[in-house]
């Protein structure tokens, strides 16, 4: 668990930084520089990149669970990057031609003549291809145990880099045009930085070697590649799926405020995605020499510790929530309830540990992704059930709705099969203690006329006496080793 905690915190640190930035480039300064449509334009094509970079990589990314057999640094690790870059080249050259030849179905003829969608669709090109790229070098970075480069890059550099286009829109000093040619570029040079982080540290081995490719590894990997290009771009269809459908329905205005209210509850994500980076390669190598101790250990230790977290992130965002719309164009509190539900929905997928890692890195992998499978159904189902009743509000209840169901069917899944589960009382008492803390704050602070500084005390409020009161009830041994830790240093300085 060491390997993990201390990447992930070094992760989630980075992360935070770029949430700052992402937090007042996006919700403060992109709603006044760029109209709801034009926001909704750069969602859906970063939708759409993301998702079609995932087919593009033709399943080949689920190899990694193999890549313990391929790790040599002498034999430059069998050319496994150098066969991922060459499945990634083909896969990539197939989707650009898909785009093209379904370009009318993509973009839907009820907005074709209009729609900024039409007059930028091609940028999805580059995107894509910028896009796949960086997913081949960041997995490949994260099996070589540095699950913290594409993190930085990812979340805090790229974040930057999109911040100066932003604020140049805001003053006027630029065209939309130009700055759609400065948001391209901001988005596709985290994948040269990455490049030349792997190059640096020397592990950019882009050689051919076939050696270790005996008939029954060439079966395996092909085995697992058909797979995951069958199921392995369910999770982006399930997460992508809301955005396409309120485009087609409501057009790119609502698109826009769904993307700046979701992205608000997204916020309490980030330790997650962290964690997950660094757990695959630590599960996969514990699967490889069947070590359940870990396995069980880290499933845990993540389920608690992902609990507190993204909890304490919800009560934040939730608390301050209107104080956070007053800097918000009126129309955008259409996107109110977005943020609970969707922050909801990612507080039940945190809230059951890494249950997905064990899954998609163990020999039931098969399992995990018919699990996602099925959800597109449900999550297809969900958003035809609710957006009809409650607008793009319907959208985030689907979600949330969507990963309720889903980690069931993990839990249940894992618990069968291992015998394993990660819940211990410290779960229940940290809800408790989250709820309560909640609305204390909402009774004993009263509403501020200074937005600024309600945010700020109900804040401060609410991580001195939820961070109090995890520590003091001792609902995490990580988290409670952090602070003592911080605690000495503090003493010894």
């Amino acid at each position: 668990m060491g390997v993990i905690k201390q990447q992930t915190i070094k992760g989630t640190m980075y992360s935070y930084i770029g949430i700052v930035i992402g937090f007042v480039s996006m919700i403060i300064i992109q709603p006044h520089a760029l109209t709801a449509e034009e926001v909704g334009l750069t969602g859906i094509l970063l939708s759409f990149s993301l998702l079609f970079s995932q087919f593009a990589l033709l399943g080949f990314g689920g190899t990694a669970r193999y890549f313990p057999y391929f790790r040599s640094e002498e034999k430059k690790h069998h050319g496994y990057l150098f066969l991922f870059c060459i499945v990634a080249l083909v896969g990539t050259i197939i989707f650009i031609i898909s785009i093209y030849v379904f370009k009318d179905q993509i973009i839907g003829s009820k907005y074709k003549s209009s729609s900024l969608f039409d007059r930028y669709y091609w940028y999805l090109v580059p995107l894509i291809i910028f896009t796949v790229y960086f997913n081949v070098f960041d997995l490949y970075a994260r099996v070589m145990y540095n699950a913290t480069s594409g993190k930085v890059l990812k979340e805090f550099t790229k974040r930057i880099f999109i911040f100066i286009p932003l604020a140049l829109m805001y003053f006027r000093l630029i065209s939309f045009e130009t700055f759609m040619v400065l948001w391209l570029v901001a988005n596709a040079f985290p994948t040269v930085l990455l490049l030349i982080r792997l190059v640096r540290d020397g592990h950019f081995f882009l050689n051919p070697d076939f050696s270790l490719l005996d008939k029954e590894m060439t079966k395996n990997l092909i085995n697992i590649s058909i797979w995951g290009l069958m199921v392995g771009s369910s999770p982006l269809i399930v997460e992508s799926i809301d955005e396409y459908i309120i485009n087609k329905k409501f057009g790119l205005t609502d698109t826009g405020i769904y993307t700046i209210t979701s992205y608000v509850a997204i916020i309490i994500t980030l330790p997650v995605r962290s964690l997950y980076s660094i757990a695959t390669t630590v599960i996969a190598e514990a699967w490889k020499t069947n070590d359940l101790n870990t396995i069980q250990s880290v499933y845990k230790k993540s389920c608690i510790n992902q609990l507190i977290t993204t909890l304490f992130l919800f009560i934040i965002i939730w608390a301050c929530v209107d104080d956070l719309f007053t800097y918000l164009p009126e129309k955008y509190q259409l996107g109110k309830y977005v943020i609970f539900f969707t922050a909801l929905g990612n507080l039940i997928d945190s809230a059951t540990g890494i249950n997905g890692v064990i899954l998609s890195t163990s020999k039931y992998y098969r399992y995990d992704g018919l699990f996602y499978v099925l959800l597109i159904g449900v999550t297809v189902g969900g958003n035809l059930l609710f957006i009809p009743y409650y607008g793009i509000t319907g959208s985030a209840i689907a979600a949330a709705v969507t990963f309720l169901i889903f980690n069931v069917f993990r839990y249940l899944f894992i618990l069968k099969v291992y015998k394993m589960q990660p819940f211990t009382m410290s779960s229940p008492i940290a809800l408790l203690v989250g709820i309560a803390v909640y609305f204390v704050s909402t009774l004993i602070i009263p509403q501020m006329s200074n937005h600024i500084v309600d945010i700020i005390l109900r804040s401060a409020f609410i991580t001195v006496a939820f961070g109090l009161s995890v520590y003091y009830l001792k609902l995490s041994d990580d988290i409670n080793i952090v602070v003592n830790n911080f605690l000495s240093k503090l003493k010894r300085g």
